[in-house]
């Protein structure tokens, strides 16, 4: 339940802190340019994600781009995983630590906001609502985008691969990647992994468990 758990936070939250907050503005890691006319980024794009766990995978639907105001596009997430056998009872775990991503039918029903442009991809879902930078397509390994918490802990995600071949499947495709790891202040989480791709954008996302369990999420978007 505690993997099943700390998943679906990143299925709804997508930034991975529930604490707030703060980064400096003259930090360039989370400034972020680019062409924000992307296909990728405009409303009426949808998509679906596929959640691995423990060699099963259950396809989610439900993902819609509903809004863009320059490159920062509002994401609505509403899929009912209420029924889904794998998913089973995590809505009611998560309706008690956030009623407000969950609708009286057990539905997931939350808006996420990213900054997606031809450069990368922000993320501004922690609470104070500040600028994180997930990836640059430009990036090299070794390259760190920090988030400082009001907590006094501090998020740090850092670029650990970038492909230089097709070496990652994504559905029926092989496709480059850049790799990000951030680590991480949840219980029993040791750690996030981030794939991006510079056309597809965010492709995967995975928990690593420090019980060495993990759970991954594969996310499709209908236009890029």
């Amino acid at each position: 339940m505690k993997l099943l758990t700390n998943l679906l936070m990143i299925l709804i939250l997508s930034a991975f802190i529930s604490s707030c907050g703060t980064n400096d503005p003259q930090d360039d890691a989370n400034n972020l340019g680019g062409d924000p006319k992307i296909p990728l980024g405009q409303v009426g794009n949808t998509g679906y994600t596929v959640v691995e766990i423990n060699g099963d995978y259950t396809r989610l639907e439900g993902i819609e781009i509903t809004k863009n105001d320059n490159g920062v596009a509002t994401i609505h997430v509403s899929t009912d995983i209420s029924k889904i056998s794998s998913l089973a009872n995590v809505a009611d775990v998560v309706s008690t630590i956030y009623p407000a991503f969950i609708d009286d039918n057990g539905k997931i029903d939350a808006d996420l906001q990213y900054k997606i442009t031809s450069e990368g991809i922000q993320d501004f879902n922690n609470i104070d609502h500040k600028a994180h930078t997930l990836v640059k397509y430009d990036a090299n390994v070794g390259d760190s985008y920090s988030l400082k918490l009001s907590n006094g802990e501090t998020i740090t995600r850092k670029v650990v691969a970038k492909s230089d071949k097709d070496d990652f499947q994504w559905g029926m495709l092989y496709i480059k990647t850049i790799t990000v790891e951030q680590n991480a202040i949840a219980p029993g989480v040791k750690k996030y992994i981030f794939r991006a791709n510079h056309k597809f954008g965010l492709v995967f996302v995975e928990a690593i468990m420090e019980d060495g369990t993990s759970a991954g999420m594969y996310i499709y978007p209908s236009n890029y």
